[in-house]
């Protein structure tokens, strides 16, 4: 081990010659590193004027280095306070897209930030090379003008903290290939019908930016499964196009080296008026509605309103339902005036009730006798039947006889009323003969005829009739536990229900399209059957939509 020297003798002092130990141990208290102590040594030999003799042994001259840099006290106290600036840490970066396409701007981003040990903000330097050389470009994008097929594009990102670069990033992407362009399609008509051709347009033409051939591939389905004769098609010829026969078309464009761009397009065919459903197009009975003889539909709410012998409810399609208006009974038909008011039959008392949608009731009329059809025309007036047919005004309570057939009756018993389309005649469905009448009215609605026949052959126990927009006319009828469809003129009737005794649907309505109740659905009470309510769905709509009254349409 290297021996240290006495530290009096580092000052090159003579021999022998004592040092002044004050001054000695003045050094010594201050702490100072031994490299200045040294110095303030040397400096004070150096003002001494008694020439002495020079010491030229190496061990008199020599300074031990080890005595300077092995105390880290001392090297520690430089006496600078501020550390030195630190460069920011290296980014993360990436080229989106991955794959530019030829023709097609790109860019570089940061996608992990720089962080700098120091804290200061980090700024971005941006340069490009492409295919090796300089691109002359500092800025985070390559215009699309520059994005050539098959060019090798190397992004470098330099992050600098104001006073320093930190190591940069970077990235590199080839332009490749491109997809053919985007595409849209329309198949019209949009509502087509039976025996409606249809036709398929692609706008714009896809094409491929880099020449690749483009194929397009055109796949039709009807009614679910795929005909394969109709491939590449884009015109589908009327003869193929039935009643409700649902068509969907499905566009494939590629260039066989990007995944296809596909597009979809669906029409369903409706019935027309001159080819309607050879039969209903559903018929489900829900769990939870109640109807008892009437049925009517509150648009504020979205609700059926029925009667299940003891109360008014109303009853969600969902399957909810409360009690609208308690304590009543004898209900028989319902119907809804135009101020949004409902009006019932009370065959108990004899009288016509109108009902707030508040669910307060009032007496419009009574001494009415039994009374069972409620009707309410496109006059706003109320016509009530059973045998006899009489207009109810609902604001005065007026009441106006149009038909009484006496005692005896060759039609049997008028039993429900309605009115066709231009609201000229009157339908009356009976109790008696399986025959539905109609009788001709004038422009106050008021018969300018005897009631004669409509339509023959049907039950014998009618208990509600209706119209769809296309002038059909609909039975319910109890003795043969059927819902007949006749047509405009009387010459044909279809059936489009057929049920037993129990589940016979006694009286019917259409739905208003309000609360799921649909439209194009008739509605019918199963008294028989615990309450219930049946849903038949025809796929026409009520004929009060299209219905006029001397010439202006009236339809809701």
């Amino acid at each position: 081990m290297k021996r240290r020297r006495p530290f009096d003798t580092l000052v090159g002092a003579e021999p022998g010659r004592p040092r002044d130990p004050a001054f000695l141990r003045l050094l010594w208290s201050m702490r100072l590193p031994r490299t200045a102590a040294l110095g303030l040594l040397l400096a004070a030999c150096a003002t001494e004027t008694t020439p002495t003799a020079t010491d030229t042994a190496p061990a008199d001259t020599a300074v031990d280095t080890a005595m300077d840099t092995g105390d880290s006290a001392d090297s520690a106290e430089t006496g600078d306070s501020t550390p030195p600036n630190q460069a920011p840490g290296a980014p993360l970066i990436a080229i989106t897209p991955a794959v530019p396409a030829p023709g097609v701007a790109f860019a570089v981003s940061v996608t992990t930030p720089s962080v700098d040990p120091d804290g200061d903000p980090v700024t971005y330097r941006y340069s490009w090379t492409v295919d090796g050389a300089d691109a002359a470009l500092d800025t985070d994008t390559v215009p699309a003008e520059r994005a050539t097929l098959g060019s090798v594009w190397q992004a470098t990102v330099t992050p600098n903290d104001g006073t320093v670069d930190g190591p940069a990033a970077t990235a590199t992407a080839t332009v490749g290939n491109a997809p053919p362009t985007a595409f849209s399609i329309e198949l019209t008509p949009t509502e087509p019908v039976e025996g409606d051709t249809l036709s398929l347009a692609i706008t714009p033409e896809s094409v491929d930016p880099d020449g690749d051939p483009v194929t397009t591939t055109i796949t039709w389905e009807k009614n679910g499964a795929e005909v394969s004769w109709f491939a590449g098609l884009t015109t589908i010829e009327g003869k193929w196009v039935g009643d409700q026969d649902e068509f969907k078309v499905i566009v494939s464009v590629t260039d066989g080296l990007h995944d296809p761009e596909v597009h979809e397009a669906s029409v369903t065919a409706h019935y027309t008026c001159a080819s309607p459903p050879p039969e209903a197009l559903s018929d489900t009975t829900l769990g939870d509605a109640r109807a008892y003889h009437g049925i009517a539909f509150d648009a504020t709410d979205g609700t059926l309103i029925g009667f299940d012998g003891s109360a008014l409810l109303k009853s969600e399609h969902s399957g909810s339902r409360s009690v609208f208006v308690p304590g009543v009974s004898g209900v028989e038909q319902i119907d809804m005036l135009p101020d949004g008011d409902f009006v019932y039959a009370d065959n108990t008392n004899g009288a016509l009730v109108r009902v707030s949608p508040s669910g307060d009731t009032s007496n419009i009329a009574t001494g009415l006798g039994y009374i069972y059809g409620v009707t309410v025309g496109p006059d706003g007036m109320v016509y009530v039947t059973y045998t006899t047919i009489r207009r109810v005004d609902p604001d005065t309570g007026e009441v106006t006889v149009l038909y009484d057939p006496g005692f005896s009756s060759s039609i049997g018993t008028a039993h429900a009323v309605n009115f066709n389309l231009d609201s000229t005649r009157m339908y009356i469905a009976t109790i008696g003969y399986g025959t539905v009448y109609q009788m001709d009215l004038d422009a106050n609605l008021d018969p300018t005829s005897d009631p004669y026949e409509f339509a023959t052959g049907l039950g014998s126990w009618m208990d509600g009739v209706e119209l769809d927009e296309c002038g059909n006319v609909y039975i319910a009828d109890y003795s043969d536990s059927m819902l007949w469809r006749l047509s405009p003129d009387g010459s044909t009737r279809t059936a489009m229900v057929t049920r037993s005794s129990t589940s016979y649907g006694h009286g019917v309505k259409w739905g208003n399209g309000v609360g799921d109740w649909d439209d194009k659905t008739l509605y019918q009470p199963e008294p028989y059957a615990g309450y219930l309510v049946r849903e038949v769905e025809i796929g026409f709509a009520s004929g009060d939509t299209v219905r006029s009254f001397n010439g202006v349409v009236t339809g809701y």
